[in-house]
């Protein structure tokens, strides 16, 4: 079984991923450290269709053996966080 550390270092590994190919592209990493992350919906100016979502996350999923009651929360914490948006209809809406 995975430490709670363990499993958010998993999910920002999928952050990392998700941000990197949404358009537009962004790192994490200077969004946390610059502040921008702190700010309501800052997510919401990124775009990534849900098909390659999924497959970030299932690939890290698989990469790191999680039992099922991991890769579920693993799930929950990125769909329900702070990813890419999915729809470009949405994004064009919000700007």
């Amino acid at each position: 079984m995975k430490t709670h550390a363990q499993l958010w270092n998993i999910c920002m590994d999928i952050y990392r991923e998700m941000f990197r190919k949404s358009t537009p592209k962004a790192n994490i990493e200077l969004l946390i450290k610059s502040g921008e992350a702190e700010k309501p919906n800052f997510f919401m100016k990124y775009y990534l269709n849900i098909a390659k979502q999924e497959a970030i996350v299932e690939k890290h999923i698989k990469k790191n053996k999680l039992k099922k009651m991991e890769a579920q929360k693993i799930r929950f914490n990125i769909y329900l966080g702070s990813s890419p948006i999915v729809s470009k209809i949405f994004k064009e809406m919000i700007k």
